[in-house]
C-alpha cells in the first residue's frame, strides 16, 4: 500500500482580523507596550503595503519531513512578531514537505485570542479553518465570541497586552495543526502576532473645531458649554500657615471624554477663595496635582461577588498635567477672588487603549489630588475629583488637536492613526 500523501501547493491563508470601529485605516504611531514606531503616512499602512515575514518551522519525522508557517505582518508595525491592524487581513502561508511513511490527514489553521493569568487562560476569540483534508469534503468552521456560559457577549477585540508585572496578558496566535490520525500526536506550529484595534473618538464641539482650524484661542466652558464636561465644585478646607482657609475648585474636561494616545487631554480649572493669599498659593501651576490613573482588573472567575481579596486589581498613576493661566482671564482676575487655568495631560503614544473583554478590564480616569503647597495643609488627603476617560488609538474626524506650546516635548508624541 502506498503511504505517500499528496498535498496541495502552499496555501495563502487570508483571514479577517476582527471587528473594525472605523472603515478607514489611519496612520499609526506606535504599539502600546511593544515599542514599535509607525510612519504617519496612511498609504504605508493600507492593504498592499510592504510586509515583513515571520517564519516558524517544525520537523514532522526526523529530518526528512517538515512543515512551516509563515505570517506576513505589516512592515511598519511589526517588530518581534507579525502585527495587524483592526479590519485588515491576517496573511500567511503553510508549507508541508512529507516523505513516505509520514501520514497527514488534515492541515488546520487557527487564530486564537486569549487572556492569560498564571497557569489559567480564557479564550475570547477562536477562528479555525481546514486548509486541506484527506477526505473529499471541504471543512470550514468559524467560532467568534466568548465561551463564558451561559451567555454570549459581544466585545471589540482588545489590543495585544503584555507587561512584565501585570497579573494577566492578552495574546494572539496563529496555530497550524497537522492531524495525523488516530493514536498519533498531531504536529503544531504556533506563531504569535500582535493585534491593534482602531478606536476613534467622536469629533469635538464645533467651536473647538473652529479654533483648531483657525489656530485661535480654544473657548472655555462658559463660552462653549457644549464642548466641556464640568464636574461639581469641590470644597477644600485647610490651614494656610496658622489660619483656616476655604477654597473651591471646579475642574472641566474637553468633550468627548475620549482621547487619542499621542495627543492630550485638555483641562480647565477654576479656583475660588476669599483668602487672596490662599488663592495665589494654590493657583500656582506647581501646586496643582492632576494625573492620569490606570486601573487593570482581572477577575479569576465569572462570579464578581467573590471575596475582593480574590480579585486582581492593579493601579498606577502616570502622566502629570501641566497648567498655565487661561489666556482670556489673567488681567481681569487680578483683583477678583478667582483664578482660572488651562491645562493638559500629554498622553504617551505607548498607552494601552481602554479595554473591556470578559473578565479583563483596563480603565482610565483623571484624578485631581489635594494641592501641594508647603504653606497649605488640607484637613484630609482624600482625592478631590475623579473622572473616567477613554484612551483611543485614532484621531477624531476634523482638524488636528493642538498641544500648548508651553508643554510641548519635541519628538515625544510621534503619530497616531489619522
Amino acid at each position: 500500500m502506498d503511504n505517500t500523501i499528496i498535498l496541495p501547493p502552499g496555501y495563502d491563508a487570508t483571514i479577517t482580523s476582527g471587528n473594525n470601529r472605523d472603515a478607514d485605516l489611519p496612520a499609526y504611531s506606535s504599539l502600546s507596550t511593544m515599542g514599535q514606531a509607525v510612519p504617519p503616512n496612511l498609504t504605508e499602512l493600507s492593504e498592499g503595503a510592504p510586509s515583513k515575514e515571520f517564519s516558524y518551522h517544525i520537523s514532522l519525522k526526523g529530518n526528512t519531513s517538515s512543515a512551516s508557517l509563515v505570517l506576513y505582518g505589516n512592515a511598519s508595525l511589526s517588530k518581534h512578531s507579525a502585527a495587524f491592524l483592526g479590519g485588515s487581513r491576517v496573511n500567511g502561508l503553510v508549507k508541508v514537505n512529507v516523505e513516505s511513511g509520514e501520514s497527514i490527514n488534515a492541515v488546520v489553521i487557527s487564530i486564537q485570542g486569549k487572556i492569560i493569568s498564571g497557569s489559567k487562560q480564557h479564550i475570547f476569540l477562536e477562528y479555525t479553518q481546514t486548509l486541506w483534508s484527506s477526505s473529499s469534503d471541504d471543512q470550514v468552521t468559524l467560532t467568534v465570541g466568548t465561551k463564558d456560559a451561559p451567555r454570549v457577549e459581544v466585545f471589540h477585540l482588545p489590543q495585544s497586552f503584555m507587561e512584565r508585572h501585570a497579573k494577566a496578558s492578552i495574546q494572539y496566535e496563529v496555530i497550524a495543526r497537522f492531524a495525523r490520525g488516530m493514536l498519533k500526536t498531531d504536529h503544531r506550529i504556533i506563531a504569535p502576532f500582535v493585534y491593534i484595534p482602531i478606536i476613534r473618538p467622536e469629533p469635538p464641539s464645533q467651536l473647538r473645531s473652529d479654533a483648531y482650524e483657525r489656530n485661535t484661542t480654544v473657548p472655555g466652558p462658559i463660552a462653549d458649554p457644549q464642548g466641556w464636561h464640568t464636574l461639581p465644585p469641590v470644597q477644600i478646607q485647610g490651614k494656610l500657615f496658622t489660619r483656616q482657609a476655604t477654597i473651591s475648585c471646579i475642574l472641566s474636561f474637553a468633550l468627548p471624554l475620549s482621547y487619542t494616545r499621542g495627543s492630550v487631554i485638555p483641562l480647565h480649572l477654576v479656583i475660588q477663595s476669599n483668602d487672596t493669599q490662599a488663592l495665589e498659593t494654590l493657583s500656582s501651576p506647581h501646586a496643582i496635582i492632576c494625573r492620569l490613573r490606570r486601573i487593570l482588573r482581572y477577575y479569576p472567575d465569572e462570579n464578581k461577588t467573590v471575596d475582593p481579596k480574590m480579585r486582581r486589581e492593579e493601579l498606577e498613576h502616570s502622566e502629570l498635567a501641566t497648567w498655565w493661566p487661561f489666556v482670556e482671564s489673567p488681567s481681569l482676575e487680578k483683583a477678583s477672588f478667582q483664578r482660572t487655568l488651562s491645562g493638559e495631560i500629554i498622553l504617551s503614544p505607548e498607552l494601552m487603549p481602554t479595554t473591556a473583554i470578559g473578565r479583563f478590564q483596563l480603565e482610565y480616569s483623571v484624578v485631581l489630588f489635594p494641592f501641594d503647597a508647603n504653606s497649605f495643609h488640607p484637613e484630609n488627603n482624600d482625592i478631590l475629583s475623579d473622572c473616567a476617560v477613554e484612551i483611543a488609538t485614532a484621531f477624531p474626524p476634523g482638524p488636528r488637536q493642538r498641544m500648548n506650546v508651553q508643554t510641548a516635548i519635541p519628538n515625544r508624541l510621534g503619530h497616531a492613526f489619522q
